[in-house]
């Protein structure tokens, strides 16, 4: 979905200058989708590895995901994935939300799931969300198409 919408920015992160990153809110723990949308974002990473783009992993349970907990995982998959750790997972809902994304611990212990929608957003240097997909059923070729079509367009925006 193209959209033109301010998201939040992030305290200590900066998108690439004139490029775009790929935000996606989840968990370490997490069975379901987070699984699947990590599997997306590495292989959109291949595809796009000449293309000013990185991957951003916002943590939404940063009680269990140590900040070296996710430098790992985030070394593991690449050069392009930077990770994102919230103070609290209220705080992180709180930033999902600015995205139009949920987060909801179900349960009071530390070790509880977390239901979460499986967005990616798209978001610009300034932090703009200009696309949204809202599955982790993808069609790569085609979201690669739109990132490609896009930094093409803010290229030449960015020019003028």
């Amino acid at each position: 979905m193209a959209i033109d919408e301010p998201g939040e920015s992030l305290k200590g992160y900066q998108p690439p200058q004139d490029g775009l990153v790929v935000i996606f809110f989840g968990y370490r723990q997490c069975g379901t989708v987070c699984p699947a949308q990590l599997v997306n974002l590495l292989d959109l990473s291949q595809r796009l590895d000449d293309a000013k783009v990185e991957f951003l992993f916002v943590t939404l349970d940063p009680e269990n995901d140590t900040a070296q907990d996710l430098q790992q995982t985030m070394a593991s998959l690449g050069e392009a994935f930077r990770s994102y750790r919230p103070e609290t997972h209220q705080s992180a809902q709180k930033l999902a939300s600015a995205y139009n994304d949920f987060a909801v611990k179900q349960g009071g212990a530390p070790s509880d799931y977390i239901a979460h929608s499986a967005n990616l957003h798209v978001v610009t240097s300034d932090f703009r969300r200009r696309l949204v997909y809202a599955t982790p059923d993808l069609k790569l070729g085609l979201v690669e198409q739109d990132i490609r079509r896009f930094l093409k367009e803010y290229d030449s925006e960015s020019a003028t």
